[in-house]
């Protein structure tokens, strides 16, 4: 959410969870200790995920732990009288899966006005908000919040509504709206909204052309602000005040319980999609305070990292590097011991995202930090946005946008942190970001040494070539949402135009997929990366884009297409089935440091494993990976238990 983090719209699957609520949870209550019964699982094909990437056909789980992983006259030799046996009927096998980004709360609807994410034109919106007014802000005045707005898909003009202003306006005249994006950078406002903008006293004084002109109150967040859609972006949303049960804003009781209704389904939706380790990649004191909550109800079937976050100073210019390593510290000393959460992790948001708006007039500027100039496009869609044309070359837009941190001070705060052994995970999107996300690492490597912290970037867009190889001899982890990799044209329009020059008459297809430029060779650099010995880690950052993790959707679209596909933009980037096994199996758990408990089926360690309906390795050698988004996990077992079935 990157709120997150970056991103993106993206074509979506979105399930219902009813059936999920419907499932099977058999064995004892989720998140209790393991208990000493021993059962014996037989007839499978056990992807170890170990070292020598052994296939077993049996094991033995006894105490939470795999007691035995081998064939099957060696498990059964291990046989008592009240031991169990479990048939998996030639079943794949593979360890719980990793997600290591993620915002955990934000996976299920709270019971609020919502779009979850869907494209909609502007009178399907108008409509939406027309429809929510009785139920959630029935008199005049009342704030109306609508979650899971896409900022990037949809949103097309009707003849009756010209901007998204224009229909919030038009739909809700008494009433205050804001609609929440999805990826956790931008929201858009009626007039209503955008007059109640506030100073630091308090007092309403709204966003205005003139409180963002130069020398006005709100000057400095005028590259944030779009009065003519009313979209607004990062730290300047700040400014209005909301009612907030936005996940990284939460903080009072009314919120709390809101949240509290949707804990069950979290559980199970987890479990469903076989996650049983994830990293919470901005937890505040309100969302740690849930993760015990469900930890305490025995909700918790996972094992989660809580990446400490310190939002509200990310882009407000201050960083106070003592008080934040003295909070760090007292949260990682309270959950000292927890067998289910630690918080030896700090997130760190470098930049804003890659999305402008080639519609508006000018065209509303990306904000990740960049190496050049920005361009400004001249794109014009018809009436309908079926059609979009170059209508004139693009020029320099004298912008490359922004990092939230002087390079100086992130040196400072990445070396203190690495210091005192924190694992850091930092949102770069921008490949000056990036660069400068290096340069603080490798200044902490030089001053501290290499102690073996594991240290992570996440969503990469952009990545210069020369920083690529940086990224693999720093070792690094990389954690990517490999839905995002893939060339999305309705999305691509929203970035690609504003980074590589465009020319008028210049088909948009051949502008966004150029096989000659810059993108070509930066963007979402997987394979490139790995090859030059960075480690790749799998993070859906759901709720971005889909509250759904939808863990083998990131598979399918991450590894290697057949080659009559006729997708050759991103086929260099792809990579093996073994390698994003890996990424969201034992990669995934040395980047929270947890290898020795978990990541792989072995013995001695935590039995954390699910049993999926298909054998992914014949998809792949049957040309079908794209077949691997479908897979459904029938059992998840965590700690011994089954706390998943169907």
């Amino acid at each position: 959410m990157d709120c997150k983090a970056p991103h993106h719209a993206r074509s979506r699957t979105f399930l219902l969870l009813a059936p999920l609520l419907a499932a099977t949870l058999a064995g004892c209550q989720q998140g209790q200790p393991p208990t000493a019964a021993r059962t014996l699982y037989l007839n499978g094909k056990i992807h170890t995920q170990d070292g020598q990437r052994q296939v077993a056909e049996a094991m033995v789980v006894s105490g939470g732990q795999f007691l035995y992983v081998g064939n099957r006259q060696g498990a059964e030799a291990l046989s008592t009288p009240d031991t169990q046996v479990v048939d998996l009927q030639g079943k794949m096998v593979l360890p719980g899966l990793h997600d290591n980004h993620i915002h955990l709360l934000g996976t299920v609807a709270l019971d609020m006005c919502d779009l979850d994410g869907k494209s909609v034109d502007l009178g399907e919106l108008a409509a939406k908000v027309k429809s929510c007014l009785p139920r959630y802000a029935p008199k005049a005045g009342d704030w109306l919040v609508i979650n899971q707005w896409s900022p990037y898909e949809g949103n097309a003009p009707t003849a009756a509504y010209k901007t998204v202003l224009a229909a919030l306006d038009a739909a809700a005249p008494d009433n205050p709206v804001v609609l929440a994006g999805v990826d956790g950078h931008a929201s858009a406002y009626n007039s209503r909204a955008l007059a109640q903008a506030t100073d630091k006293s308090g007092k309403q004084v709204g966003f205005t052309a003139a409180t963002l002109a130069p020398g006005g109150l709100f000057a400095s967040f005028k590259p944030y602000v779009d009065l003519d859609s009313g979209v607004i972006r990062e730290g300047a949303r700040s400014a209005i005040p909301s009612p907030d049960s936005g996940l990284l804003s939460a903080r009072d009781e009314q919120a709390a319980n809101q949240y509290r209704q949707i804990l069950p389904a979290v559980s199970t939706l987890m479990a469903s999609r076989g996650i049983t380790s994830i990293q919470d990649a901005c937890a505040t004191d309100f969302i740690r305070d849930r993760l015990q909550e469900m930890e305490e109800k025995g909700l918790l079937n996972m094992r989660v990292t809580a990446a400490t976050c310190f939002h509200e100073d990310d882009y407000s210019g201050k960083l106070d590097i003592g008080g934040h390593l003295a909070k760090a510290s007292r949260v990682r000393d309270q959950f000292a011991g927890d067998p289910l959460i630690k918080a030896d992790a700090v997130k760190i948001f470098l930049d804003g995202v890659l999305e402008g708006d080639p519609f508006s007039t000018p065209p509303f500027l990306p904000n990740a930090g960049m190496l050049t100039n920005y361009q400004t496009p001249h794109l014009a869609a018809d009436q309908g946005g079926e059609q979009v044309t170059i209508t004139a070359n693009s020029e320099d837009a004298g912008s490359k946008g922004l990092v939230n941190y002087r390079a100086a001070d992130l040196n400072r705060y990445v070396g203190a942190l690495d210091k005192a052994d924190f694992s850091i995970h930092m949102h770069s999107i921008g490949d000056r970001t990036t660069r400068m996300a290096l340069d603080a690492l490798e200044a902490a490597r030089a001053s501290n040494g290499d102690h073996g912290t594991p240290h992570t970037l996440a969503h990469l867009q952009v990545v210069h070539p020369d920083d690529q190889q940086r990224l693999g001899q720093l070792g690094l982890y990389l954690t990517f949402t490999y839905a995002w990799t893939n060339p999305q044209p309705e999305y691509d329009m929203l970035v690609t135009p504003f980074i590589q020059p465009t020319r008028k008459g210049q088909s948009l297809h051949e502008a966004m997929y150029d096989p000659k430029g810059y993108l070509k060779q930066a963007l979402y650099p997987v394979a490139s990366s790995r090859k030059a010995g960075a480690i790749l880690v799998a993070g859906s950052d759901a709720p971005v884009d889909s509250r759904d993790p939808r863990p083998f959707a990131n598979m399918a679209a991450g590894v290697n297409h057949a080659p009559q596909s006729g997708d050759d933009f991103r086929a260099s980037q792809r990579i093996t089935l073994d390698q994003m096994l890996d990424a969201y199996t034992i990669n995934g758990a040395r980047a929270v440091r947890q290898q020795a408990i978990c990541g792989s089926i072995e013995a001695g360690k935590s039995a954390d494993f699910i049993v999926l309906d298909r054998d992914l390795y014949q998809l792949v050698a049957a040309g079908k990976p794209e077949q691997i988004a479908d897979t459904k996990v029938t059992r998840t077992v965590f700690r011994g238990q089954t706390v998943f079935s169907q």
